[in-house]
């Protein structure tokens, strides 16, 4: 996997371009334990609000969506290669670190570990990076062996346990108790691995449109994929979305970063897997004791929503205008359903007021003596009790 070193994209003229994109990059050359000044916050803010006055477009990020202004305060830890071992095999892998530990200890809440499906990008999860406004960090995990240039990726690294074993030595990196998991897709099957051999890892565990086999999906999408003989075209049937903005951009990237062998090798079985279908899911998370949100799209989902017997520790939640991808479809619901599922299981209220970016917002922020901008002087302007709370207690 090959570190990805832009983190805006943008629709700007060169100019503004240039200025955006320079000063993104001076913060995120600042080295990750060192604390970002009110002055380089201000610089970056500065140099988006400019780029922002020289047109009409604004700077993209999240699948495509408008940058919200408070993410122009973000810190980032791009692709680091963590080492694993697993059978007496090494390797590596990759991951992205979005957010403050210091807010996040600050807060009490822990961070939340975001594995897409094995072999794809990690770009097509990034707007679960959305939830940085509650304090918690969020880092994105991509499996080796996903690459087009890790084809020689050892046989044993490419299975449900190896990928397991990174989802481990990524939470034991965080130097934390316990992190929520978010899976999706064929994800799932290691994040319930590691559920069942290291329960106290994990706070909670979210599985969105889970698989383990071709065997768990609904006929029709099981011999789409059987019937795909590249990379590529398993991506675009796997990554099927309705948002035009996503499929021009994180899902693009998603499926560009594919191409290595391990996503066939799960899919065909040959590791001998793991079935989430059914009655095998509630089967595979008894005796787990942690708590599980269950979520899915509509008609158009790849899986079966044919689960039975699952375990009173499950909330499960339909998005029914969505397909395979809900936290794409319906962005918003699916971000707003799962920080409450987030906050019941810490015992806490965090903010989630998602504010897009303007230039005339940008720049009030640019102006003002706090370092995280000036809450409005009427805080009943927020749309969620959490968030009218956290603009009282801020003010």
């Amino acid at each position: 996997s090959t570190p990805r070193r832009s983190r805006y994209r943008t629709e700007m003229p060169p100019v503004a371009s240039l200025v955006l994109n320079l000063s993104i990059a001076v913060a995120l050359i600042t080295p990750p334990a060192a604390d970002i000044t009110v002055t380089s916050r201000r610089a970056v803010l500065g140099a988006c609000a400019a780029a922002a006055m020289f047109t009409s477009h604004k700077a993209a990020a999240w699948c495509g969506e408008t940058v919200p202004s408070w993410a122009f305060y973000l810190k980032w830890d791009d692709d680091p290669a963590l080492p694993f071992e697993y059978a007496g095999t090494q390797g590596k892998f990759y991951c992205r670190v979005v957010g403050d530990v210091a807010r996040e200890k600050k807060a009490g809440v822990p961070p939340v570990v975001v594995v897409g499906t094995p072999g794809l990008g990690y770009d097509y999860m990034e707007n679960f990076e959305a939830l940085t406004v509650s304090d918690r960090r969020v880092v994105e995990v991509t499996f080796a062996g996903s690459s087009a240039d890790a084809k020689g990726t050892p046989v044993p690294l490419l299975s449900v346990g190896a990928c397991a074993a990174q989802l481990q030595a990524a939470i034991r990196a965080l130097n934390v108790p316990a992190v929520h998991v978010a899976a999706h897709g064929l994800g799932a099957g290691a994040a319930v691995a590691l559920a069942r051999v290291q329960p106290t890892l994990i706070r909670s565990l979210a599985l969105i449109s889970p698989y383990g086999s071709l065997s768990d999906l609904r006929p029709a999408s099981a011999d789409a994929l059987r019937s795909e003989r590249d990379s590529q075209s398993v991506a675009a049937t796997i990554l099927r979305t309705r948002t035009l903005l996503a499929k021009n951009s994180c899902v693009r990237e998603a499926a560009n970063a594919s191409g290595g062998p391990l996503l066939s090798r799960l899919l065909s079985g040959s590791d001998g897997g793991m079935r989430l279908g059914g009655a095998a899911l509630g089967e595979a998370l008894v005796g787990c004791d942690i708590p599980v949100f269950l979520a899915t799209g509509g008609e158009a989902d790849l899986v079966e929503l044919d689960w039975t017997g699952l375990p009173p520790s499950v909330t499960r939640r339909a998005f029914s205008l969505s397909g395979h991808l809900p936290f794409i479809d319906q962005r918003e619901d699916f971000l707003i359903a799962y920080a409450d599922f987030l906050d019941a299981t810490d015992g806490v209220t965090t903010n989630r007021e998602l504010k897009f970016a303007d230039p005339v917002t940008t720049l009030k922020e640019l102006a003002s003596e706090r370092p995280l901008g000036a809450p409005p002087k009427d805080c009943s302007v927020f749309k969620t009790d959490a968030a009218r709370a956290y603009c009282e207690k801020s003010r």
